[in-house]
């Protein structure tokens, strides 16, 4: 019976790693087109989860010893390491996630951000906000999406533990500043509810808030941004040691070579 229950697990996390099917892929693209988001169901294998999870959750607690929360009442922005596990290829070149990038941002995209936004137990409602600024303020035009924001939940995110709510169906494009903080509650949201492993895309324009932490542990999960390569996201850039980058297979180094690389 166990030897079942492992050959049924393998199974399971081998199918998480291939590509979508071309319709599939082409439907998710088109949701992210239109809403600002699509969510990859189940697609991180619950072992890595775990994995992330645990080592997650040792730096959030030396993070939350060492100072205070800088994201808002009991909320975490942390920087993530390029240690193990987060440099599983798994998580940051899934299959999946790189076959949507290619629909969305083309051929040529790299990734500069790796990090997180954890809600403590008590934490509140953020603003409400977009990700990366738009290129041309000034000018009455929308334009293709040219960043995109990976969340990886890990664990399950519910109604209780402060999911991220946003604005689909067309704030991603908004062609000039508004007034966020008076729209918003306006206008319809929703709650983005998903199971560890699951991913979820976004615009990063997608206007959207963090929501309270109702439940009794922190709500942890994997930022990662990707970008068209002359569009530089206005964050920390990942910090790489050479050797590890130099390991790297060239398409990697290549959608990584705008970060810093150490020694």
């Amino acid at each position: 019976m166990v030897v079942d229950e492992r050959q049924a697990a393998q199974t399971a996390a081998q199918h998480e790693m291939q590509p979508l099917d071309e319709e599939t892929a082409r439907f998710l693209a088109d949701r992210l087109r239109i809403d600002g988001y699509c969510v990859l169901e189940d697609t991180v294998p619950l072992e890595l989860i775990e994995r992330l999870r645990e080592r997650f959750d040792q730096l959030l607690e030396a993070r939350v010893q060492a100072d205070g929360p800088n994201r808002g009442a009991n909320r975490y922005q942390m920087f993530l390491p390029w240690e193990p596990p987060f440099t599983e290829p798994l998580l940051y070149e899934h299959p999946r996630v790189l076959q949507m990038l290619e629909m969305i941002l083309g051929q040529e995209y790299i990734m500069t951000y790796l990090a997180s936004d954890t809600p403590m137990p008590g934490s509140d409602y953020q603003r409400v906000h977009s990700d990366t600024r738009l290129l041309f303020p000034e000018l009455s035009l929308s334009l293709p999406t040219y960043a995109v924001v990976a969340n990886l939940p890990l664990v399950d995110v519910t109604e209780e533990n402060g999911p991220l709510e946003l604005w689909p169906g067309g704030t991603h494009w908004m062609p000039q500043r508004m007034d966020l903080a008076r729209l918003g509650p306006t206008m319809a949201s929703r709650r983005l509810t998903m199971r560890a492993g699951s991913i979820l895309l976004r615009d990063a324009r997608a206007w959207h808030r963090g929501t309270p932490n109702r439940g009794t542990r922190s709500r942890p999960h994997v930022a990662l941004v990707y970008t068209r390569p002359w569009y530089r996201f206005e964050q920390r850039p990942l910090e790489i040691p050479r050797a590890a980058y130099e390991a790297l297979p060239e398409k990697t180094q290549r959608m990584l070579r705008f970060n810093t690389i150490l020694g």
